[in-house]
Parts: structure tokens; sequence; C-alpha cells
């Protein structure tokens, strides 16, 4: 599937920010992407026509989020889910005896 640089670009912003749980809106989509009014309606016609986001809520689509993870787009973890990540890792790293159920000891078994 062939796309315009400036779809793409759109897509790929529409994902972080819908990663990082922001409201879109069409004035704040033309300040961070940098395109004009008629560039960011080109896109935005050029994503909904192929069926990758939805225009009207400014969300993405299934097949949207795929082809955004495909060209290269990456999400913000809230800190909360990075927090709790670090966490896991480090009891996942912390040593733990294992036991098979023949060699547990008999004041456990």
């Amino acid at each position: 599937m062939q796309i315009s640089a400036s779809a793409q670009q759109l897509l790929r912003f529409v994902f972080t920010a819908s990663s990082a749980q922001r409201v879109l809106t069409r004035p704040h989509l033309e300040r961070q992407t940098g395109l004009s009014t008629s560039e960011l309606n080109l896109a935005l016609e050029e994503l909904s026509a192929r069926g990758l986001l939805d225009a009207r809520r400014l969300r993405l689509t299934l097949p949207g989020l795929a082809l955004a993870v495909a060209c290269g787009a990456r999400g913000r973890r809230p800190a909360r889910k990075q927090a709790a990540r670090v966490a896991r890792r480090r009891i996942e790293s912390a040593p733990i005896a294992l036991f098979s159920p023949r060699e547990l000891p008999r004041a456990v078994a």
C-alpha cells in the first residue's frame, strides 16, 4: 500500500498522540505536524478513504494501527506502566528456587 508522505507523517503522529492518550483536534494536528490546512485535509481524506483513520473522531482504525506500527511509529508509555514494567523485571530476575513435585520437602507437601 502506497500512501503520501504527509499521510504517513499524520498516521505516525496520530498513533503517537493516541498512545499518550491525548485528545486530538485539527488545529492541534496542524501545529504539531507542520502541515497546512489543505495538506492536512488531503492527508485525512486519503487515510479515511483507505480505511486507516476515522476522520470524524480522529482515531486510527485497526488496519491503520497495524500500518502505523509497520511504518515504525512508536507510542509513549505512560509513566505508571513503565514503573510496573521495571518492577516486573526486578521480580522476574530475582533468584527463585524451583522444585518439582517429587522434590518438595516433606513439610511443604
